[in-house]
């Protein structure tokens, strides 16, 4: 009898441990994603990525830690210290010639921009190790972009909103994503240094800066 009660208290004891390391706050954040994203310019869109992929970490500050409106929801800002984000993209441009006779040429693009997230977010605590993290953030970045002809980068704006539903260190998320730069070319020579455009016509400047759009599905784990 002794033994069938120290085990109860046991097995309650670890229940109590179970369900206060349940609510457990989980400020930091490793984001694995997949993208998918267009780009366009002077209302030209291309195609969208033929694949796509993003990594984030980062951390969420509490304004009202302790203290959670209602007993479940709290304040913070997302410092995101380190995103990336890569988009492939396949391109065909057409050329004609006299007499109806034309040629395609086929390019590769590689998209891809490192920057860190800064902006206001809302956890929910419903239950137990449910959570529901839904932010907006501003993304300073360096953009990057490789047409197998020149590499051009700029710095690039971006914004990111989108919301993540875990449960204990797991959790599964969306977020729409979009901004853009001008690609300039790097390590050439000034006659060079022409804004990217679809048409490809590099002997004159364009004043339109390249528009990208799209989103990425993620896997979140929560430390």
């Amino acid at each position: 009898m002794k033994r069938l009660a120290f085990l109860l208290l046991s097995i309650c004891f670890a229940v109590s441990l179970t369900a206060q390391s349940d609510t457990k706050l989980r400020p930091k954040y490793v984001n694995i994603s997949y993208a998918s994203q267009e780009t366009k310019q002077n209302g030209v869109t291309s195609p969208t990525t033929k694949y796509g992929a993003g990594f984030t970490v980062g951390r969420t500050y509490y304004i009202c830690k302790n203290k959670p409106i209602l007993g479940m929801i709290r304040f913070g800002i997302d410092a995101t210290w380190l995103d990336m984000n890569y988009g492939h993209y396949n391109y065909e441009e057409k050329y004609t010639y006299n007499y109806g006779e034309y040629e395609i040429e086929k390019y590769k693009i590689h998209q891809a921009e490192i920057g860190m997230q800064v902006g206001p977010s809302v956890t929910i605590n419903p239950v137990s190790k449910l959570n529901v993290h839904a932010y907006f953030r501003y993304v300073p970045c360096f953009a990057g972009l490789y047409d197998g002809h020149d590499f051009r980068g700029d710095y690039g704006s971006f914004f990111v909103t989108g919301a993540t539903v875990s449960y204990g260190v797991i959790g599964l998320g969306i977020e729409k994503r979009w901004g853009e730069s001008k690609y300039k070319a790097i390590g050439g020579s000034d006659d060079d240094e022409y804004d990217y455009g679809y048409d490809y016509d590099y002997g004159s400047k364009s004043s339109s800066k390249l528009k990208t759009s799209g989103f990425r599905a993620y896997v979140s784990f929560r430390f």
